[in-house]
This record gives C-alpha cells, structure tokens and sequence, in this order.
C-alpha cells in the first residue's frame, strides 16, 4: 500500500471513530448501529463494513484509541510528587478522570463505562498493568499485603468512578479513598 493509500485508509479510520464516538455519547452503544456510523461519517456503509466487522469492533478501536490517554494520566500520577497515598491517588484520579471527561454529560455514560473492559484487549492490558505498578509500589513501601490493597483499591476507585461519572468529583473522590485506605497500611 502507497504512502497516500495509507493515510487515506487511516483519514476514513479516524473519521468512522469520531462518528461512532459521536453517536455512542448520544445515542448509547446500543442504540447505535452501523448505518447511522456509516452516514454521520459520510461513508458507505461496506466502506465501514471493509474496516470494522461490527459495532463491537468499533467500540474496540474507540477505547484502543484511548489507552493511550489513561496510560499517560496514570504514569504521570505514578512519577509525580508527594507520598505513596497520593501518587497512586493521582494515577488512578488521571485514568478515570480521562474516563470521566468523555462520558460526562452523555445519558448512557453507565452503559459505556461498564461495556469498556470487556470488549478491548488494550484495556484490559492496561488494567493488568496498572494492578503491577500499583503492587510493586505498596511492597515496597511495606504494605503487608499489596495485592489485596491493590484490588480493594482498584475496585474501589472504579466504583466512586462509575457512580459519581462528573469529572471533578471523580478525581477528588478517587484521591480521598486512596489517600484514605493506602496511608493507614504504609509501614
């Protein structure tokens, strides 16, 4: 494939995500199908067809897209200042604060907030890491038992991010739980 055969193929990519995007915010995941992507695109729909065999994969490439974001708000939160509690606090308030900022304001933010980690590989990488990190952090801090303050933790700031969804709350309310349930466990 040409230079310019590839950038056309990756300008139709990005213009199916941004439409699908679009539609999935308003109309849900599953009230959006694949012709209304393929029209809010300007494209025929075995064009969207030839790059995504259905709305799942869509939604796959969507959320592939963003592991690139909550990768850089969690390590930035991991390498920034301050006490274990805190950083872990910001790593974890900068993912689902990313999260938080796109779903804030869509009706079906519960929808696509529980849909994302069964349906993207990337994402549950992502997950997978983030639990290493945060483990390798508390043991050697001298936190007895580091996996399960990891899990409680990761469990926890999922929860306080699908139930609060609001962008300011989300990460104010993830820095207060780990702050809370991290300090008390540092040796």
């Amino acid at each position: 494939m040409s230079a310019a055969a590839d950038a056309r193929a990756a300008e139709k990519r990005r213009r199916i995500l941004d439409a699908a995007r679009f539609l999935m915010l308003r109309d849900g995941l599953r009230g959006t199908t694949m012709e209304a992507i393929a029209r809010q695109a300007g494209i025929a729909k075995a064009t969207l067809y030839a790059q995504y065999p259905d709305k799942e994969a869509v939604f796959a490439g969507i959320l592939d897209e963003l592991t690139g974001a909550l990768t850089e708000a969690f390590d930035a939160g991991m390498a920034g200042p301050g006490p274990l509690p805190r950083r872990i606090g910001a790593a974890m308030a900068g993912k689902y604060g990313v999260i938080a900022a796109i779903v804030e304001g869509s009706p079906f933010a519960q929808e696509l907030f529980s849909s994302h980690g069964r349906i993207s590989d990337r994402l549950r990488a992502l997950d997978t890491n983030t639990n290493a990190q945060i483990v390798d952090a508390l043991r050697a801090a001298g936190v007895a038992e580091p996996t399960e303050l990891s899990r409680v933790v990761q469990a926890a700031c999922y929860g306080v991010a699908q139930k609060l969804i609001d962008e300011a709350a989300v990460r104010a309310g993830i820095m207060m739980l780990c702050e809370r349930l991290i300090a008390p466990e540092i040796a």
